[in-house]
């Protein structure tokens, strides 16, 4: 009988055990980066980037590390003082430290160590023993674990996050006094803007190519667009972002449609930004402006994973034939990923006085900003109660045969310690072997692969192990999805994880430069321009008369000379639009009679209000209106 209930034990033993296959092999570990000096070598010959190791060679490092894309299924960050062996099945580490992101299988002793979408290190200790730490995924240590097909394995470097196509919406405002107003009484815009980013290339996570157009208007008249092409990279030794951009600017103006090529960089470390940008003028408008802008933004204050950032942007103003310095203060306040508010100051002796500021409000086309295929969705529950969440925990189902009934099930533990039974009731844990980790915990195993060890890790150890590993390497396909872990298990990550795991470049590298009509798009006051009226009041007809020859000096006498021709005055009055600015004023407003600019000539065919616009934009054209 006691023969009997042993053998039925390893029936059902058998049959809930799960299906294995051997570790899937590979061939070759190929060097693509090497940081901190040139110490690399293939079986203690010094290496160099793009030299692969097949198997049976040892890949180690001295005081290098090594980034390695092992037959571009998988790709290892391998730290200083560390040597792996290559073998059929799996590599072995010898000395040191190793992060593995793919499905690369590693030989502990005589067990093997397979994953599932995971990255995780492993490091040998002095006494020979292995640490195992999961960042991500999922790893299992035993004879025989499984491991996915080598046909079904995509490639890594196809596996890093993208960005997706944004619009934005959003209204934007300014105000200046340099018609000499008050600024309460000072001209200006509001309008509504319209925004859309799109990504034209991504490669490796960490370099993108992209196109940004916006629209704005105020829906009476005035309107203006914007297009520029941009690219952006990450740095990985430093952790810093660089951007250049060439775009074109039009808007309409008073009586001339303005032009501009803007050219700008930005480059970007810790979230202090250094950037410069201009524009040149296209067009020929006599207010038209040239200006080169240089920006220090200074993270003030973290939201979330952004910061609010100040900025102080000295400028140049090039335009009437001279050149005007001046300074602006700003300040950015993202709110979430979506909506973003921003707000600015500026002064110079051509523009006086300007604030402006917007509101925008970005979403993505596609469900979310970053496309990461790495992301796995939660897997549904299963109707077979052998597969449920309380049975499905990771270790063998241990089944109790004539128990008494007096005795209560006790649930199953959640943390795995050394276990040391050899009784029956464990005879299925005896069968399998299998250790099982997920993200956020780690093991310590003896020389031979055996469990000595298993808990989650803590906050520091965690974080000292992406510092110990990422830092000054490219990003991995899954430094997202280890940065949504982390903030899973610990809460949001530092600015030195979030560089690091790439957080930030995400961010950067999905918003642009700023394009906002009144800060970018210049032109000189009307009341700056020369004056045209000076040129016209000299009466031309009378140089005229004196060089045409007169044949009769003195056919009869007159008493008296002609007097000078009489002097005409008048104004520039719009002929339609809004009464209550119907006179051109000098400003970027009309006015009233008593406001009005008044001009004299001597001829009335010569009165001219060309460039003179008046109404609530002055905008409308006007004609003269003569007083005397």
């Amino acid at each position: 009988m006691h023969m009997f209930r042993k053998l039925l034990g390893i029936a059902f033993a058998a049959t809930f055990l799960p299906v294995t296959a051997s570790a899937a092999s590979f061939n070759s570990a190929t060097i693509r980066r090497i940081i901190d000096g040139r110490e690399v070598f293939i079986d203690r010959r010094e290496a160099t980037v793009d030299d692969t190791a097949d198997r049976g060679q040892e890949l180690s490092t001295g005081s290098s590390r090594a980034e390695v894309l092992f037959d571009r299924r998988a790709l290892g960050f391998l730290g200083n003082n560390s040597l792996i062996r290559l073998g059929d099945d799996c590599f072995r580490l010898d000395r040191g430290q190793v992060l593995i992101n793919g499905p690369k299988n590693t030989c502990l002793g005589t067990k093997v160590l397979g994953i599932r979408g995971t990255t995780y290190v492993l490091s040998v200790k002095d006494d020979g023993s292995y640490e195992l730490a999961v960042l991500s995924g999922e790893a299992t240590v035993g004879d025989a674990v499984e491991t996915p097909e080598n046909e079904n394995t995509p490639d890594i470097l196809s596996m890093y996050p993208t960005l997706n196509p944004v619009i934005g919406f959003g209204s934007s405002a300014w105000g200046s006094n340099s018609s000499g107003e008050s600024l309460g009484e000072a001209a200006g815009l509001i309008l509504g803007d319209a925004s859309v980013f799109v990504p034209l290339s991504q490669s490796m996570g960490n370099n993108l190519l992209y196109s940004y157009s916006t629209a704005s208007s105020n829906f009476d008249g005035a309107w203006g667009a914007s297009t520029e092409l941009g690219y952006k990279w990450f740095n990985p030794d430093n952790r810093s972002i660089s951007s250049l951009l060439v775009g074109y600017d039009g808007w309409d103006g008073a009586g001339c449609f303005q032009s501009q090529l803007a050219l700008g960089g930005l480059w970007q470390q810790g979230r202090w930004q250094f950037g410069v940008t201009g524009g040149i003028p296209l067009d020929q408008c006599a207010n038209n402006l040239g200006f080169a802008i240089g920006q220090v933004g200074i993270p003030v204050a973290d939201v979330g994973d952004q910061s609010i950032t100040l900025s102080l942007s000295p400028y140049v103003l090039r335009g009437i034939g001279d050149s005007y310095g001046g300074g602006r203060i700003g300040l950015n306040v993202p709110i979430g990923d979506q909506v973003t508010l921003s707000t600015y100051g500026q002064y110079d002796e051509l523009l006086d006085t300007v604030v402006g500021g917007q509101i925008s409000y970005r979403f993505a086309t596609n469900s979310g900003f970053v496309n990461d295929p790495n992301r796995r969705p939660q897997r549904p529950s299963s109707p077979l109660p052998w597969q449920a969440s309380e049975f499905n925990t990771g270790r063998p189902m241990q089944i109790a045969l004539n128990r008494s009934r007096g005795t209560t099930p006790t649930q199953p533990r959640t943390n795995t310690t050394p276990i040391a039974n050899t009784n029956f009731n464990n005879l299925i844990s005896e069968a399998d072997t299998i250790v099982r980790l997920k993200a956020g915990e780690e093991a310590t195993f003896s020389s031979d692969g055996v469990l000595l060890s298993q808990g989650m890790m803590s906050q520091e150890r965690f974080s000292q192990l992406i510092i110990e590993t990422m830092s000054g390497q490219n990003l991995l396909p899954e430094s997202n999805v280890i940065n949504l872990i982390y903030q899973q298990l610990y809460g949001l990550p530092d600015r030195t994880l979030l560089s690091i795991l790439g957080s930030d470049w995400l961010i950067a590298a999905r918003t642009p430069y700023p394009r906002l009509r009144g800060a970018n798009n210049l032109v000189v006051p009307n009341n700056k321009l020369p004056k045209e009226e000076d040129s016209v009041e000299e009466p031309e007809e009378d140089i005229a008369d004196v060089d045409e020859p007169e044949p009769e000096p003195e056919p009869e006498p007159e008493p008296e000379p002609e007097p000078e021709s009489i002097q005409l005055t008048y104004v520039c009055r719009a002929t339609g639009g809004n009464p209550d600015f119907p006179y051109f004023t000098g400003g970027t407003t009309g006015g009233t009679l008593s406001d009005a600019i008044r001009f004299q000539t001597t001829s009335r065919s010569e009165a001219s209000c060309s460039g003179r616009g008046a109404g609530s934009e002055g905008l409308e054209p006007t004609s003269p209106q003569f007083l005397t």
